[in-house]
């Protein structure tokens, strides 16, 4: 049997990036540090913000003007990138080009093994979407999947998903043929016949996906939800918390708003990202956005992940979730009742 990752998984990227984080500051500068205090002040002039989910809070924020409104008084200029997959929304953070991001749970421990400089500040979805397709008249169970060949973008949500699922059933990535794809990659194989399964996020599939040529044979609701995380760059928690809290309160004002007024925040989304309006209506049903600190049931779910992960071989190193959470931030949120994009 052949796979498309090395056993234990790394990230060498990760690795000669990391060490590197705290030099590698593109948004911030250190600007005092005392003997009684370990941590450096940041002046903060410049943000980059990730926006991939089309449904998530960062990208309602962005089209409401939210952040704008919090961070130009704070003389910060705002950037967004939509970096794609959790693999490069990590490496990201670790050169020090993106400060926050919306990210898959399976995330949390492929970072943390790696050593990667970042904070979970909170929770940003209700889970869910997640799915294993297979072609119709293929397999119909995971048990089938043996010796298949699977594809599933590393680190994503859906990729965390098969590993469970095949857990669940006494298998692991082992018993499988894996293939590491992006989206659109895997949706082109899955369509040609090239793969006999797709794990991925419901989200990612396009029309072209229909009942008529494929089954869920698992979902993130037959093995229970795991919300996504919001993560930050670990050097501008600790050096410019001010920051963390405004990007906090700007997603509070977003949340507001599209409970107040979800047509007008459909068609936002909608003309931002050029997409058909009952396209973001979809996504936004498929996990509910939300923003708030990390409980001890999400922390226990994201914890049990990262055990898992590491007895099976997933990734290289025990992870203790628990010193990577820091969801103090919220302490200084205030939700706005402001119901106008702008």
């Amino acid at each position: 049997m052949t796979t498309s990752f090395p056993r234990p998984f790394r990230l060498p990227v990760f690795a000669l990036t990391a060490a590197a984080a705290l030099a590698l500051t593109a948004c911030a500068a250190p600007i005092s540090e005392t003997a009684e205090e370990e941590t450096t002040k940041l002046d903060v002039t410049e943000i980059t913000i990730d926006t991939t989910s089309l449904s998530g809070a960062n990208e309602i924020a962005k089209v409401g003007g939210f952040f704008e409104e919090q961070f130009e008084p704070l003389g910060i200029t705002v950037n967004y990138s939509q970096l794609g997959t959790s693999s490069q929304m990590l490496e990201g953070i670790a050169s020090g080009d993106l400060d926050f991001t919306d990210i898959g749970y399976s995330a949390l421990p492929t970072g943390g093994a790696a050593g990667v400089d970042f904070t979970i500040i909170g929770q940003a979805s209700e889970g869910g979407g997640d799915v294993i397709l297979a072609p119709s008249g293929g397999a119909t169970s995971i048990s089938d999947l043996v010796g298949k060949t699977v594809a599933s973008s590393k680190s994503s949500s859906g990729w965390a998903l098969l590993v469970r699922a095949l857990d669940a059933e006494g298998l692991s990535t082992d018993d499988i043929e894996l293939i590491d794809l992006k989206p659109d990659e895997a949706q082109n194989a899955f369509l040609t016949n090239q793969i006999d399964a797709w794990a991925t996020w419901a989200g990612n599939t396009t029309d072209a996906i229909t009942d008529a040529n494929s089954e869920i044979i698992a979902s993130g609701e037959d093995l229970g939800l795991i919300p996504g995380a919001i993560v930050a760059r670990g050097e501008l928690t600790a050096g410019a918390p001010e920051v963390v809290t405004a990007f906090l309160t700007a997603r509070a004002q977003a949340l507001a708003w599209l409970a107040d007024d979800e047509g007008a925040v459909v068609a936002a989304i909608a003309a931002d990202r050029q997409a058909d309006p009952a396209i973001v209506e979809k996504f936004l049903g498929l996990s509910v956005a939300v923003s708030h600190p990390i409980d001890d049931a999400v922390l226990a779910n994201y914890q049990a992940t990262a055990d898992l992960f590491f007895e099976l071989g997933e990734v290289g190193a025990a992870v203790d979730i628990a010193a990577l959470v820091d969801s103090s931030f919220f302490d200084g949120v205030e939700v706005v009742d402001s119901t106008t994009a702008q």
